[in-house]
């Protein structure tokens, strides 16, 4: 008895070094964590951040998230907890009946529990009134452009402690009310994914995504094609359905699944997909300009817009464009808005139905008026900045020493570049006076 007590604490012992040894011969490499980045590097040592107790805290950090078999432990936890309690690790995502998976904000926002100020949504429509009249007078079509959201699709499908409560009006509701007193453009494919659902033969949402599937997407973008030309009374290029096949599902489809973190695989229905051609023969191609949310992506991604209209612009959130950022980023203040103004034939405003909250986008609607009158928020002292950084980023040696200076000061180098840039917008002002 005494022997087996012996080995088994050595067997103990040796596995407490385990994660040890992992760390430092990787002989076992874990995937990275969808969602969640690890804490990089180990902090460079300097005395007055011991002192301080930063050194410390960064140094705990960065063992917190990088210890010999972390990732692999924490997904066979979720695991634990999805298999045995229906239990999701992952903010703000919840586990629905037969196993949906959901975003609370978008239950939420569906029942009308969070709501965004009726007074702030009543001051963005007279704004919104105003931009409407000054594009339609450059010929210019503001269109909102409403997709559907999982939430509303699978209602039935919430999680049981949501059942207590009743659905109030929820900002989709109200902004419908406000898109139709302004008499502004729009095209509501939330009621239209709730009105085609009960006659389709396969699920328009997957149960383990937020977004919605890739064939979908294209149902979606042909509708607003017709819906298009029938604003300009143009003839536009059409969408060909060449082929369909019934395949696995992508894995950005099921990207709820993802980012729960789990050691094992969840069931997933298959799905439609097309291969599509375009007809542009003799077809008028109008240009356009898309703010929007993620549900634009499928529609991107299926190479619809660079067939169907004279550009591809997309502003992510009213801050990144693409496509030009899938090579360098790029942010909208960027932009050249006269370039982009000139022969524009629409202004698609792109949100999910339970998203309406971000229907702004950070200042889009004021922007564009400030544009138009021309008092754009551009400023020069962005374009020296910009200059600046640009010049440390093509100057080797200078980009160097900036980024030893970051090491110095343990900081990250594009906050060091930043701050070297904004010095020397200084030294030219100092040099202009």
């Amino acid at each position: 008895m005494e022997k087996l007590k012996k080995y088994f604490f050595i067997v103990l012992v040796l596995m407490l070094f385990i994660p040890i040894a992992q760390r430092f011969f990787k002989f076992h490499i874990s995937e990275p964590l969808n969602g969640m980045a690890a804490f990089g590097n180990y902090p460079t040592f300097h005395l007055k951040d011991w002192h301080k107790g930063k050194y410390q805290k960064l140094a705990e950090m960065y063992v917190n998230d990088n210890f010999g078999f972390r990732n692999t432990l924490l997904r066979w936890a979720n695991s634990f907890d999805y298999t045995l309690f229906k239990y999701s690790n992952t903010k703000d995502l919840v586990i629905g009946k037969d196993d949906h998976l959901f975003f609370d904000y978008n239950i939420k926002a569906y029942l009308g529990i969070t709501q965004q100020s009726r007074k702030q949504i009543d001051s963005l429509f007279v704004e919104t009134d105003l931009l409407n009249k000054e594009l339609k007078e450059r010929g210019i079509e503001l269109i909102y452009v409403i997709v559907p959201s999982n939430a509303f699709y699978y209602s039935d499908k919430f999680p049981a402690q949501f059942d207590k409560y009743q659905k109030k009006e929820n900002d989709y509701e109200y902004y419908l009310k406000k898109l139709k007193e302004y008499k502004i453009a729009y095209v509501d494919y939330n009621k239209w994914f709730m009105d085609i659902k009960d006659t389709v033969s396969i699920d328009l949402f997957p149960k383990h995504g937020t977004h919605y599937t890739y064939f979908s997407a294209v149902w979606l973008a042909d509708s607003l094609i017709g819906y298009l030309e029938s604003r300009k009374n143009i003839d536009m290029p059409e969408i060909i359905y060449e082929s369909t096949k019934i395949d696995t599902m992508t894995k950005t489809e099921h990207d709820l699944q993802n980012i729960l973190n789990l050691s094992h695989e969840l069931k997933n229905e298959k799905l439609y997909y097309y291969t599509l051609k375009f007809n542009t023969e003799n077809k008028t191609k109008p240009k356009v300009l898309t703010v929007g949310d993620s549900f634009y992506w499928p529609v991107l991604n299926q190479m619809i817009p660079k067939n169907c209209f004279a550009n591809v612009a997309y502003w992510f959130y009213n801050d990144v464009v693409f496509p030009e950022s899938f090579t360098t980023k790029k942010n909208t203040d960027q932009v050249d808005l006269d370039s982009l103004f000139n022969g524009l034939d629409f202004i698609l405003i792109y949100s999910s139905a339970t998203l309406m909250n971000k229907y702004d986008y950070d200042g889009f609607i004021g922007d564009m008026q400030n544009y138009l009158n021309g008092n754009y928020t551009i400023r020069k002292e962005d374009e020296e900045l910009q200059y600046w950084i640009n010049a440390i980023n093509n100057n080797p040696e200078w980009h160097n020493s900036i980024k030893q200076k970051a090491e110095n000061l343990n900081i990250p180098l594009e906050e060091q570049i930043k701050n070297e840039a904004k010095w020397m917008v200084e030294q030219e002002k100092k040099k202009k006076k």
